[in-house]
Formats: C-alpha cells, structure tokens, sequence
C-alpha cells in the first residue's frame, strides 16, 4: 500500500471540513490519523476490485469513535486519481467501467458494503460496522448464504446476482446484500435487492428495496 498517498486521500477525502489532524502513524501497510473527533485507520481493502489492472491501491477506512464504526473506501488508481466511494456521484461514474475493466460482482461487492447504510442518499454516505474489523454489509452470493454462514433461519428467500448485457452496450445488475447491526441482546440483519442499470456512456443507477429489517440471529 501507498501509505503517503493513502495519507494525503484520507485527510483531504473522509475528514471533515474544518476536521484537524492531531497525529498521523504509518506503518508498512497501515495508516492511522487521530483527529479532534475521531480515529481513522486506513488498510488495503480486502475487495475483488483490488485485483483491477487500473487500481494501484483498494484502501478500507474505518472511523472510530466507540461504540461507533463508519467504513468508507477509496481508490488510488494507477493513474494517480482518488475515488472516494461513499460519494454516490462517484460510485454511480465508476458503473462506466462495469465490463470494460471492472468485474460487475466486484462492483456489487463495493454497493453491498459501502451502501449497506439505511440512508444513501449522500451527499456521503456512511455505513456502521459492528466492529472495527468486520464489514458494514456483505454481497449475498448464493440462496444458502444465510443458513450456512449466517445462520438467521427466518431470512426471506434470496438469488444468486445476475448481470445482463444489453445490445446496446448498457447492462443490468441484480443482487441482494444485507447488513449486520447489534440489537440490545442479540444481532439482527438487514436484506436489501438491488437492481443496477448503466453502461459505457453513462453513469450507473440503481435501486435498493428493503426486503427485510430487524431479522434476529439466534443466541449461540
């Protein structure tokens, strides 16, 4: 990882306007600013957009100020750019690369947990984790994800994403993904369904639709 750019993308993209850094510490793949408000730790991003030939740098923000965890994402791309993912005018441009340099479940992969928030509609968006190393949501790969990794029995019925090539050069993709948030006792998830739309010559749209809220995972 880039720690100096990882450096200079994380204090100009996620800090706050006007948000003061008190101390900064580098490590080989680590970076970690503590501000006036909150400590943010910057690793490589375990995302299948990493493996992009365009992408010098996946990096997955956490902002910690405890019990709270906001995730944010970035990439530095091998042409010296910065994207700051959690801004949707971003995320929706970067839908042109789907197919042409972006595989479309390392896209979903991105919506899944970036915008696993309740509110997206920005101007930033900014997902909860339950811990500082767990993600904020997850793409749903396959119907079984639920019962074998998840174990929430009373979870709606889900599909494998699906990502139709139209003749024109435009796509649609479809998936589900869920959340994970702490109750008082127990945790519970949240599924959402997603239908993206877009293509080469024009930013991505989607639509997300809550299926189901509050799903309770059993106590072990």
């Amino acid at each position: 990882m880039d720690t100096e750019r990882t450096t200079e993308a994380l204090q100009r993209c996620v800090l706050d306007p006007g948000e003061s850094t008190e101390r900064v510490w580098v490590g080989p793949e680590s970076v970690t600013v503590r501000t006036t408000r909150l400590r943010y730790l910057a690793r490589p991003a375990q995302w299948a957009v990493a493996d992009a030939e365009w992408v010098a740098d996946a990096v997955r923000v956490v902002a910690a100020r405890q019990p709270m965890f906001v995730i944010h994402g970035l990439l530095l791309t091998a042409s010296g750019g910065t994207l700051h993912l959690n801004r949707p005018e971003v995320m929706a441009d970067l839908g042109r690369r789907v197919g042409a340099g972006l595989d479309p479940l390392a896209y979903a992969e991105l919506l899944g947990e970036l915008y696993s928030a309740w509110e997206i509609d920005g101007p930033v968006v900014h997902p909860f984790s339950v811990t500082e190393g767990v993600r904020a949501g997850w793409l749903v790969h396959d119907p079984d994800h639920f019962t074998r990794v998840l174990a929430v029995p009373d979870a709606p019925a889900v599909t494998p994403p699906t990502f139709v090539p139209g003749p024109d050069g435009g796509w649609t993709l479809r998936f589900f993904s869920h959340n994970h948030y702490l109750l008082e006792i127990r945790s519970a998830v949240d599924v959402y369904r997603w239908t993206v739309t877009g293509g080469p010559d024009r930013a991505a749209t989607w639509v997300r639709e809550t299926v189901a809220e509050r799903v309770e995972r059993p106590l072990p």
